[in-house]
């Protein structure tokens, strides 16, 4: 196996990126605290800290240190210094996270002094932090994958995907997706939202008997230049299908002609077994298939709540009403801008907007076209955990996206697409480790 397909590599590379993400925006908050008029959020930097803190010391070390750091020197048969390094870089982390709580309650309680400790004190930990990821992507990774044994990755696997394993499991990476939100939504604009909001929401259990989307050798042109030659794709009801390829493949051709706003010039679209290959596109929104558009495409003029509201034109007043509630719920940050034209929203705002109108159309399949475009890093995390949420609720989605690698972590079936072509299909997870993925959309 040589960790190529390594579940535990595939999560400890999750969580860099995860770490990385909010060291980036971290940087930026700092920046701007360098000469701000203002104090500190001292509720954000709080949050921030107490991810890091949980990430350091109750999730990601001991998963290496236990598993990963064990077997390699059990294998090396010789001392690592570069082990005992990292193992002490993790624990000069708490040290600081501690030294940096302190400094930033007196450069909030004494603002502006204490400044200089606390901006010196957070660039000093981010460039601890950076280089520590460096170190475990560049030297430790590669030096597993080549000492390990395929036993070795089978039980280091084993545990990392234990779904009741306090430190791996469901109800961790909950935690971790909670605090996630919460740092976003108090993080600043264009980085975050402002608000702090809740998660509402069951799993709704799903059960199919046949695929909800069956394309079948599907074509469209644009007069003579033909963008899709022959799709053929399935996605059945409950999953979360991705669709990754480069700029000018065909991906939001294809997903404007399974909404029918584009017209299929070959091939089939069947939606629960129907054809609806020449079906207008506001009767296939009436069956439940509802799109997030590339770019957003709110209306700006109009208020957030009037934007909410046209994605409900097909249904029922009372029920509308009901739902409206529930977007609310689920996008505070809409409800408290509720009154104003969409267009003074800002990027991620207004991609919340879209999700929370196209969910208004009650979809029973949900395409989302390149949602993290523009976005800031956390405002991407974000974004995803937001389709993670749905999709553990019951629906069914699309999701068509040019960050291969966000897109194919969550998917449960990802799609290629080349110059019109699906080329491969698999395993969103398998997927990322094909070697023709990595080098053509995973920079790897």
């Amino acid at each position: 196996m040589s960790g190529e397909m390594s579940e535990a590599l595939r999560v400890i590379n999750s969580e860099h990126r995860s770490m990385w993400r909010l060291l980036a925006a971290l940087e930026l908050v700092a920046k701007e605290l360098e000469h701000g008029k203002s104090p500190p959020d001292a509720d954000f930097f709080g949050l921030a800290f107490d991810y890091m803190e949980s990430y350091v010391d109750r999730v990601h070390r001991p998963k290496e240190e236990q598993y990963l750091y064990r077997v390699l020197r059990e294998r090396a048969h010789v001392g690592l210094p570069l082990l005992d390094e990292l193992e002490r870089e993790h624990r000069e982390g708490m040290e600081r996270l501690a030294r940096l709580r302190q400094a930033l309650l007196r450069f909030s309680r004494d603002f502006p002094e204490g400044r200089a400790e606390f901006s010196e004190g957070l660039a000093d930990f981010i460039r601890m932090a950076q280089n520590h990821i460096k170190k475990e992507e560049g030297r430790i990774i590669p030096m597993a994958r080549k000492m390990l044994k395929e036993a070795d990755w089978t039980a280091i696997d084993a545990a990392f995907t234990d779904a009741a394993n306090p430190l791996f499991g469901e109800s961790a990476q909950a935690e971790f997706r909670n605090l996630w939100t919460r740092i976003v939504n108090l993080a600043p604009d264009p980085i975050g939202l402002g608000l702090a909001h809740e998660h509402e929401a069951a799993p709704v259990p799903v059960e199919a008997e046949a695929p909800l989307l069956e394309i079948e050798e599907l074509a469209s042109h644009y007069g003579r230049i033909q963008a899709l030659k022959g799709v053929t794709l399935t996605i059945e009801e409950g999953q979360l299908v991705a669709l990754v390829g480069a700029n000018g493949a065909g991906k939001t051709t294809l997903l404007r002609t399974i909404s029918g706003v584009q017209r299929a010039t070959g091939g089939h679209v069947l939606f629960r077994g129907q054809d609806i290959t020449k079906l207008r596109a506001d009767k296939r929104v009436r069956l439940g298939i509802c799109q997030v558009p590339e770019g957003r495409q709110v209306f700006g003029p109009l208020s957030v709540e009037d934007n909410i509201r046209l994605g409900a034109y097909t249904r029922p007043k009372a029920e509308a009403a009901e739902d409206m509630e529930r977007m609310y719920r689920m996008f505070p940050i809409l409800k408290q801008k509720r009154a104003q034209p969409a267009g003074t929203l800002s990027g991620g705002q207004q991609q919340m907007l879209a999700i929370a109108r196209a969910l208004m159309g009650r979809p029973k399949l949900l395409l989302l076209d390149e949602p993290s475009m523009g976005l800031a890093p956390l405002l991407v995390e974000e974004i995803f955990n937001a389709i993670v949420e749905l999709k553990r609720q019951g629906m069914t989605i699309f999701l068509v996206e040019q960050n291969a690698y966000a897109a194919l972590s969550i998917a449960d079936v990802g799609y290629v697409l080349e110059t019109g072509q699906t080329v491969l299909c698999g395993p969103g997870r398998e997927l990322l480790e094909n070697e023709q993925v990595k080098q053509a959309y995973l920079g790897m």
